[in-house]
């Protein structure tokens, strides 16, 4: 058995839920849960359209029955799929394929993101959103509810005294705002604040004590590789870091982590489809964060970051 992230570690760490599915992919996705919080993971962020709806369904089954004390975050203000289970099917057919027609896969993603609907952030339609998310959750208060990719334009504040009810009446513990890109697009609302991890050697701005950042494994993992191929110095420094047999190329995830965790002392959302692949990759970054070295490797990695030629 894996060896759990160590507490003070593990309050860091969050899992990001969009990968949840339904349909034939329910038992891996519900595997996944469990495996985080073997792991340790207690902070579980979700939202009403990932995993083409089901996201909700199954993490509120995955928790059903589990001792562990979690939190749990979800979104409102993006609509669900209207037909998740024919969704399901058709990802179900599109998905081997994918393997065998270049391009498939991301032709698919972009006739889906040309076809979802604006936010809406009307206080009809995120009361509903919101007491759909509990029933779908199977819980009677979510601990956060963040307003999903809230624009300029969108008018908020009459919604502050719909969800200061939620709270008062211990549905709601917090609630705030989240954004799939950088801070500086986040529309800001109420104490949370959720956004994009800054780009790799990015100068950092000081953040809240409750701020959510992700990404790391999508927007920085793959500045690493290329780093570790400029500095040969720093490969060997960074492999130092990994438990023995790890080769660094193949643990720039870990890595990424590691470095997100250095810069940043605030929540950080992880997330894959792969529950081995959480494990190992937990087990990595605790290995990492052990070291006495791991604080100046990750300084050497920001440097590096800041050295590499303009793309």
């Amino acid at each position: 058995m894996n060896t759990p992230v160590a507490p003070s570690l593990t309050s860091l760490l969050g899992f990001g839920c969009g990968r949840l599915n339904g349909g034939s992919d329910k038992a891996t996705s519900l595997r996944l849960i469990h495996a985080a919080l073997d792991q340790g993971i207690r902070y579980f962020d979700t939202a009403p359209p990932y995993g083409l709806g089901a996201s909700e369904a199954v993490l509120g089954e995955a928790l059903k029955g589990r001792q562990e004390d979690v939190t749990v975050a979800t979104k409102a203000g993006l609509a669900r799929p209207a037909s998740p289970g024919l969704m399901q099917k058709a990802r179900a057919v599109v998905k081997p394929l994918a393997r065998w027609v270049p391009g498939l896969r991301q032709a698919v993603l972009k006739g889906m993101a040309r076809r979802a609907p604006a936010g809406n952030f009307d206080a009809g339609f995120i009361a509903q959103s919101f007491e759909t998310s509990l029933r779908q959750l199977q819980r009677e208060r979510v601990d956060c509810l963040l307003l999903h990719e809230a624009q300029p334009h969108d008018t908020l504040a009459p919604l502050q005294a719909l969800l200061d009810r939620y709270v008062a009446n211990g549905q709601l513990g917090a609630y705030g705002s989240s954004t799939g890109e950088p801070m500086n697009q986040l529309v800001r609302f109420g104490a949370v604040s959720q956004y994009r991890c800054p780009a790799p050697g990015a100068q950092w701005t000081p953040v809240d004590p409750e701020d959510v950042l992700h990404g790391a494994l999508r927007f920085v993992a793959p500045a690493i590789g290329p780093a570790m191929v400029r500095d040969p110095q720093l490969k060997a420094r960074l492999a130092s870091l990994l438990p023995a047999g790890a080769n660094p190329a193949s643990a720039t995830g870990s890595l990424a982590l590691a470095y997100a965790l250095a810069r940043f002392d605030r929540r950080l959302l992880i997330s894959t489809h792969q529950p081995q692949r959480l494990a190992t990759t937990l087990e990595q970054v605790r290995h990492i964060t052990a070291s006495a070295d791991w604080q100046p490797a990750m300084s050497a990695l920001h440097g590096a970051f800041k050295r590499a030629p303009a793309p």
